[in-house]
């Protein structure tokens, strides 16, 4: 089986977006939309300068929100980018569709290469992962029968009571996240069936358990969740290692620093775009070398 790479920039936060970057809690006004709705933008610009003499433009990738960055999605498809749409609603513990019973519609108007589900699941949430699995076989139901592949984001969060067993979070990392990882995957696999995972980075060993309770048939990229520049390169670096293991979704780690800057108007715009560019290029070039090193 003959894989492809898929590097993405993600930038489909919304509620942590507004919260954290701009410090905005419940419902925003119109100029709030349009601040986030003008820094997404930035960060697409970002994107497009460090691709911007790329030629296989499949191999590179975006992943944003409807809410704000509809323009985006389809200005990137037009470009040939492959691109990937979110359809959970934004900050909730259970996976929520972010367009209700319509969530199909909104698919169709963009018809993305996948359609992107985040699920926080840590298996002993027995009542919370019961309502989440119902809504995730209707969401493999219609993509299935639509043709639409799935992006699958698996978050695996500790609970008060994981931590308090091993103390801090750097523990559960390593000894509970892949025990429960595992556990978690086999249960989903019941309801969907995705072809992409967007995972947490794991140990060499730990990967090994993990990609065959996934399987095969399914490609995997990793994910930053926000963390130093430092941390996200060891957990790249790991699962290159990997065959199945085709690319990245770094966002935060990538725009964060910059639209902070800029908002405290301590860059501007242009300075922001190219920081953003340059940071992602770095991902880019650590990825490919880490893989010609295999």
């Amino acid at each position: 089986m003959i894989r492809q790479p898929l590097l993405i920039l993600p930038f489909d936060h919304r509620s942590s977006f507004s919260k954290n970057l701009f410090n905005w809690e419940g419902e925003l006004n119109a100029k709030q939309n349009k601040q986030i709705s003008l820094y997404k933008t930035i960060v697409y610009k970002g994107f497009l300068m460090a691709v911007k003499s790329i030629k296989n433009k499949k191999h590179f990738g975006i992943l944003v929100d409807q809410d704000y960055g509809t323009q985006i999605l389809q200005d990137a498809k037009k470009k040939g980018f492959t691109i990937t749409m979110p359809v959970e609603k934004s900050g909730q513990k259970a996976f929520t569709f972010n367009y209700g019973k319509s969530f199909g519609v909104w698919i169709e108007k963009i018809k993305p290469d996948y359609v992107k589900v985040l699920v926080r699941y840590n298996p002993n949430d027995k009542e919370i992962n019961k309502i989440q699995l119902s809504r995730l076989a209707k969401l493999n139901d219609y993509c299935k029968k639509h043709g639409h592949k799935i992006m699958f984001e698996l978050l695996v969060p500790a609970s008060e009571k994981d931590l308090k067993k091993v103390k801090t979070e750097s523990n559960y990392d390593s000894k509970l996240r892949p025990i429960y990882t595992i556990k978690a995957i086999k249960e989903i696999k019941k309801a969907i069936q995705p072809e992409l995972w967007k995972m947490e980075g794991f140990s060499k060993s730990d990967w090994k358990k993990v990609l065959q309770v996934i399987g095969k048939d399914a490609d995997v990229i990793i994910l930053g969740r926000g963390q130093s520049d430092k941390k996200v390169e060891k957990w790249l670096k790991d699962a290159a290692s990997f065959n199945q293991i085709v690319g990245f979704a770094v966002g935060r780690t990538i725009f964060f620093e910059p639209l902070e800057k800029l908002k405290d108007k301590k860059i501007t715009q242009k300075q922001a775009i190219e920081k953003i560019g340059k940071n992602y290029s770095k991902y880019i070039d650590l990825w490919r070398k880490a893989k010609k090193s295999i």
